[in-house]
Formats: structure tokens, sequence, C-alpha cells
């Protein structure tokens, strides 16, 4: 599935040092997914805290609408 980074997301990922292969990974291979109304939020563990990625789909495109450390 094509990824794609809204404007928004591609600022946290410069503040919060989040880099692209972080987030693939992070959705191809998530150890959490929840979902609520469309919305997706898949969490992985990274060493000490884990990546939080928050995402929907829309015409079989998987957008990333934020992401964080938490």
């Amino acid at each position: 599935m094509i990824i794609i980074f809204t404007n928004h997301a591609r600022k946290r990922m410069k503040e919060r040092r989040i880099s692209r292969a972080e987030v693939a990974i992070t959705v191809r291979h998530p150890d959490v997914i929840e979902e609520n109304n469309g919305i997706q939020i898949f969490r992985k563990r990274y060493k000490l805290s884990s990546l939080e990625v928050v995402t929907e789909v829309k015409k079989g495109k998987l957008i990333v609408i934020t992401l964080y450390w938490q």
C-alpha cells in the first residue's frame, strides 16, 4: 500500500526526528492496531518508547495524519 504524508505529518516527523523508514516499519509490522471511525493508529515499540502513527485510508492509499513518540 502506498503511504502518503500530510504536510502536518512531515512537519512532525522533522520536529520529532522520526524517519520514513520507522513509519513504514510501524505500519507494516505494528505491535498494536487501534481503529475508530475509519482512523487507524499503528503502534510499535522502539527501544525505550513507542511510535504511534495515526492514519486513514483514502482511495487505496494510507494517509499519515500525525505521528508521535509515546
